[in-house]
């Protein structure tokens, strides 16, 4: 019988080094439900944005954020709307899609730093 390799378990309590530099701080999707639920009224989806904003000054943003705020920067939206859609929407006869002022967009993220956020984050990765 072959040795199993585990994972190392994580600690418990994490340090606050260990929580801004994990994962399990970006899985949550801001939706509020555990608020609420929480018989205590804890404000968890607001602890959570504000651990957020600590880990991307440190230069820890998940691949797929930094890849959505450069979509967002250049498009105003938080995906590309491909071309083929456009095209079926008009074939299904639906309106076209509001037009969006992406300077705008560019301008409010400039005033946030937030590509600075998305750059030291891809060095460190």
């Amino acid at each position: 019988m072959g040795e199993e390799s585990e994972a190392p378990a994580r600690r418990f309590p994490w340090s606050l080094r260990d929580i801004l530099s994990g994962r399990e701080i970006w899985m949550c999707a801001s939706c509020f439900t555990c608020v609420d639920r929480c018989p205590r009224d804890v404000g968890f989806t607001n602890i959570s944005i504000a651990l957020r904003n600590l880990a991307a000054r440190e230069g820890n943003i998940p691949l797929v954020f930094r890849e959505q705020a450069n979509t967002i920067y250049s498009t105003g939206l938080a995906y590309k709307i491909p071309t083929s859609r456009l095209r079926m929407r008009e074939k299904q006869g639906l309106p076209p899609l509001p037009e969006i002022n992406a300077e705008q967009v560019k301008a409010l993220l400039d005033a946030t730093d937030l590509l600075e956020l998305v750059k030291k984050a891809g060095e460190g990765k």
